[in-house]
């Protein structure tokens, strides 16, 4: 059984935030996970956007949201790409790196 409950209020004014970026954008506290979720009204399939990965709501709660929001997506994806490939990168150095301390020992 889900236990949650909707946020309607909050001592930072993220909720109000929110509803700024979207109209349709609600807060639900999950009991069960102990975890705050960003929900859509106008989302298919369910209203359940996100799981806000912090144990409080602050700014980092709006930063996220407008980082995840859909019409970013092709933005997010060439971020994720271009951070993996620097990360491929660097793990090609390190093994370069690795293979030539080996053969000058």
């Amino acid at each position: 059984m889900n236990r949650s409950f909707e946020i309607y209020s909050d001592c930072q004014d993220v909720i109000p935030r929110l509803k700024e970026i979207d109209k349709d954008y609600f807060v639900v506290y999950n009991l069960d996970r102990k975890t705050f979720e960003l929900h859509n009204h106008l989302q298919e399939n369910g209203t359940f956007c996100l799981t806000l990965p912090f144990e409080s709501l602050d700014e980092r709660a709006i930063s996220l949201t407008l980082k995840t929001q859909s019409f970013k997506r092709d933005e997010l994806i060439k971020e994720l790409d271009a951070e993996n490939e620097k990360l491929e990168k660097q793990r090609k150095k390190d093994i370069l790196n690795d293979m030539e301390a080996i053969y000058e020992s």
